[in-house]
């Protein structure tokens, strides 16, 4: 008896299944990596949108490229037609690029795929540890710095260091001077702190202001 089943069927079939399931793998990580951990910890909806969408379209685009017989031709095509359009927003931050490159890394790995599903799973699974470990707020603290603009010109040391305290909620471990504006009532400032919530009031510091920049 003749087997009617045409050739192509299992193949076909096989492919579908492996589809589905790195899709399945892909949207889970992408939950897990944009939601669970970036929105939940960084509470930025707009941010953590675009990770996901991101990822989810990356991988759409490299499954149509594999499916296709002109992969090379479509794959070029679609990256020129990518690179007309110009993204005008807010600039990220280096915590948020390495945010976006995950989204990346993940779209990329489920939708290329490989020989053993297991391998891809475990795959996002480190990708997804590694940014819940190095972005934990217990991980790698250190004390931030930034360059502040007072409205107010305050010359006591002790008074300057609860006002920035007050104004950036956190503990000020080094405040230098960069310029004082009599004129305009304002002052330039280099300031290191560590974040601290609300309601800490930070210890007076005896120290003198240091000056890096004199009046003018």
């Amino acid at each position: 008896m003749l087997d009617t089943m045409p050739p192509d069927t299992a193949p076909i079939s096989a492919d579908y299944a492996d589809l589905a399931i790195r899709l399945a793998i892909d949207l889970c990580a992408i939950a897990v990596f944009a939601v669970a951990i970036y929105f939940r910890r960084h509470t930025r909806k707009d941010l953590a949108m675009v990770f996901a969408f991101f990822n989810i379209c990356l991988f759409v685009v490299i499954t149509v490229i594999q499916m296709t017989e002109v992969a090379a031709a479509l794959g070029f095509g679609l990256f020129a037609i990518l690179s007309i359009i110009r993204l005008r927003s807010e600039p990220f931050d280096n915590r948020e690029i390495g945010y976006f490159f995950g989204s990346l890394v993940l779209g990329l790995l489920n939708g290329i795929g490989m020989a053993h599903v297991w391998l891809t799973a475990l795959l996002n699974v480190l990708v997804i540890a590694a940014i819940f470990v190095l972005d934990h707020p217990r991980v790698l603290v250190s004390p931030e710095r930034r360059h502040v603009t007072l409205d107010v010109v305050q010359t006591e040391h002790g008074a300057l260091v609860r006002l920035l305290g007050d104004r950036l909620h956190a503990e000020i471990l080094e405040c230098h001077v960069a310029s004082i504006d009599y004129v305009n009532d304002s002052m330039e400032l280099d300031v290191m702190f560590r974040s601290t919530p609300r309601g800490f009031n930070p210890p007076l510091v005896e120290e003198p202001i240091s000056t890096m920049a004199g009046r003018r």
